[in-house]
């Protein structure tokens, strides 16, 4: 990923052959992610959970994210799609402002890695996600 930045050849970075490139680590964590990606409409109904719909941005904003609540600029990573954050992290680089990422506690060491100090990390427990989703949880 941090390679993508060296990149001068925009159209050869893997973020802008693959619009979205889903993270699922090979663990517990990366099937009970891979379950709610497989369930219809996921992103949507996602969305809905986390945002009311004034605030969301309904990917129209001028960089990646997904809501702006009292002036903080907030993208849901909770599917670990690492293309859009790539795209988030080009679009708040060189602007002033808050930004804040919303993950699953297991993702908060690799999203502090790449991301350093730039946002704000706030996380949510996938059981809660599960429930409102009306999945079980596995294990």
């Amino acid at each position: 990923m941090l390679e993508s930045d060296k990149s001068r050849r925009l159209e050869f970075r893997f973020d802008s052959i693959y619009h979205h490139i889903y993270f699922m680590p090979m663990d517990v964590c990366g099937v009970r992610q891979l379950s709610i990606l497989s369930v219809p409409d996921w992103k949507e109904k996602l969305l809905d959970l986390l945002f009311e719909c004034e605030v969301r941005s309904f990917d129209k904003g001028l960089f990646e994210y997904d809501a702006c609540v009292d002036g903080v600029y907030i993208l849901s990573h909770l599917d670990g799609d690492i293309a859009r954050l790539i795209r988030f992290r080009e679009g708040i680089r060189d602007q002033t402002g808050r930004f804040e990422i919303l993950c699953f506690p297991h993702q908060t060491d690799f999203l502090r890695e790449y991301l350093g100090r730039m946002v704000n990390i706030k996380t949510i427990d996938m059981e809660a996600v599960e429930a409102e989703l009306g999945l079980e949880t596995p294990f």
